[in-house]
């Protein structure tokens, strides 16, 4: 299914404006045939980590689709007139697990500490019958075992690599080593083999359909606070910076 994207520009950065179903529908496409992709979803966080890292920014950028996964993000999209709705990566695993499934295509789990992503493997296969995870590793590969490790994802052949390894590194990774591997769509997911596994507990629904679920995740993470309470002010600030900016130099779309 060709899907006719919105693609917004915000700091500079790409977000696409998609429901899931039509984000699903992009995947399915790419899953089918069509252009490999990576996947980048984008909270304020990581927006404002990419004003201060080129190589980040230049990495999203080239991403095939951009998912808003931030009520930051979702915000910004909103005061120029487009509805988005968050989409966030480890809800939109889900949906790639059903695409891979229609697809017959398989499913690489990359990342996260040792046991992890077996764990998260057969919780995935428990929800998606019929899905296939093709392969698992764990982060904690060294340099001298990189080689290894893109010859085993190459020979499993998955339809979709999902890249627990953190921002920015596992969007590096996916940009270095996503066309040798010849792997249709590649997504990095941070922490969401470790929600999927059930070693961390995501937030309760309602504080998820609220958009809390940034106070949910600085509850149990405490030392995330400075990080986390300086990145979205200084989004909200840049974001109306330059919308301020547009008016006088034109949109930025």
């Amino acid at each position: 299914m060709q899907v006719d994207r919105v693609r917004l520009n915000i700091l500079d950065l790409p977000i696409d404006a998609v429901s899931r179903q039509e984000a699903a529908g992009t995947v399915a496409d790419a899953l089918s045939g069509g252009d490999a992709m990576a996947i980048v979803t984008i909270n304020a966080e990581m927006a404002m980590a990419a004003r201060l890292d080129p190589r980040l920014a230049a990495t999203i950028r080239r991403a095939g689709l951009v998912l808003p996964d931030g009520s930051g993000v979702v915000w910004a999209a909103r005061r120029r007139g487009v509805k988005v709705k968050k989409i966030a990566g480890v809800d939109f695993i889900h949906e790639i697990a059903e695409q891979c499934i229609r697809a017959g295509r398989g499913m690489f789990l990359l990342g996260a500490g040792p046991g992890v992503a077996d764990e998260a493997a057969r919780a995935l296969a428990d929800r998606h019958p019929g899905l296939a995870v093709v392969g698992t590793a764990d982060g904690y590969f060294s340099p001298e075992a990189e080689a290894e490790l893109c010859e085993r994802i190459r020979e499993a052949r998955p339809g979709a690599l999902l890249v627990a390894l953190g921002v920015p590194r596992q969007e590096y990774w996916i940009s270095d080593h996503q066309q040798e591997l010849d792997v249709p769509v590649c997504m990095g997911i941070g922490g969401s083999l470790d929600v999927l596994s059930g070693r961390v507990r995501r937030a309760p629904p309602w504080m998820v359909s609220a958009h809390l679920e940034w106070l949910f995740r600085l509850i149990k993470e405490p030392w995330r606070w400075r990080r986390m309470a300086s990145a979205l002010p200084a989004f909200v600030l840049a974001a109306l910076a330059s919308e301020r900016q547009e008016r006088y130099t034109g949109p930025g779309r």
